[in-house]
């Protein structure tokens, strides 16, 4: 006897100069819109090493008009939720949520790569426990170049 496991992520991606998120997801259910992607990387550690997601897709319209509407994926915004999918091909159970931040792209003949770090990044395992804010390490960055003050 095998148990299947079926996941879905959906994107729900907003280029710097655009309001409204582009929302698509991985896998046929009866509601959304497909798009062929795939994620691969990391989202968190514990040591702060910033490590960095990739959005895979092929080569299509759709993609290439999503690298241009975003000026090559710079401050895009993504929030990436993971779900089951049940026995009955519906969403289950969501399984996790990030929230990340488009650092560039770049292109193959075959595939398009999207590439996000994570909006709050891991500094350091014996960080004190307080909020960032601008007081206590400045102006946010992109990456996990801060300045403690």
């Amino acid at each position: 006897m095998t148990n299947e496991i079926r996941i879905m992520q959906k994107m729900f991606l907003t280029p710097a100069n655009q309001t409204d998120a582009i929302e698509k997801q991985n896998y046929y259910v009866a509601a959304g819109d497909f798009a062929p992607f795939r994620v691969e990387g990391s989202v968190s550690t514990l040591g702060g090493d910033n490590s960095q997601i990739q959005l895979l897709f092929p080569t299509t319209e759709f993609a290439i008009a999503l690298v241009e509407s975003g000026d090559g994926n710079r401050k895009s915004r993504l929030r990436l939720t993971t779900n089951f999918i049940t026995s009955g091909e519906q969403v289950g159970p969501l399984i996790s949520q990030e929230i990340c931040v488009g650092i560039g792209a770049s292109f193959s003949e075959t595939t398009i790569e999207l590439r996000f770090n994570t909006a709050v990044d891991a500094v350091a395992s014996n960080f004190p426990a307080q909020r960032l804010n601008e007081e206590n390490v400045g102006i946010l960055p992109l990456d996990s170049a801060l300045s403690l003050r």
